[in-house]
């Protein structure tokens, strides 16, 4: 695994914890236009095929999923802010804080840091050249 790989697992998890909230939102939405139908005519009753039941029982599986990834996703971080942290020079541990904990763009981080991209390109490079990656990461390669 490569440093930059590995410093961009935590954004993954992001990207994973986005992904599932959207989907909460999609089955919440849902619940909320299904509208029940009452009454001996419909039909229809409260029981395990009950499409709000259903949409409801989504929801509460993707909230179990967010939190679990969420617990990942600390953990990553937790990982990752130390990798960044062996980094000696400051001005390089923050633009890979910048880029794999803040999740910004090197475009960005020229700009906020008032360098040139090409600056940034290149303190990016030399800060991944520093970053040490656990033994059992890199044995997997």
């Amino acid at each position: 695994m490569t440093p930059k790989t590995y410093l961009s697992q935590y954004a993954a998890a992001e990207r994973r914890i986005q992904y599932l909230e959207e989907r909460k939102e999609h089955w919440r939405r849902r619940a909320m236009r299904i509208t029940p139908q009452y009454g001996p005519s419909s039909g229809h009753s409260s029981g395990p095929n009950d499409p709000i039941s259903m949409a409801v029982e989504k929801v509460c599986e993707v909230e179990a999923e967010i939190i679990a990834e969420i617990d990942k996703a600390v953990d990553l971080r937790r990982e990752v802010k130390a990798a960044i942290d062996a980094v000696l020079d400051p001005i390089q541990r923050e633009v890979l804080e910048r880029r794999y904990i803040g999740l910004q763009s090197l475009e960005r981080i020229a700009v906020e840091m008032n360098y040139s991209y090409a600056h940034v390109l290149r303190l990016h490079g030399w800060a991944l050249q520093q970053v040490p990656i656990p033994e059992e990461d890199a044995m997997s390669c």
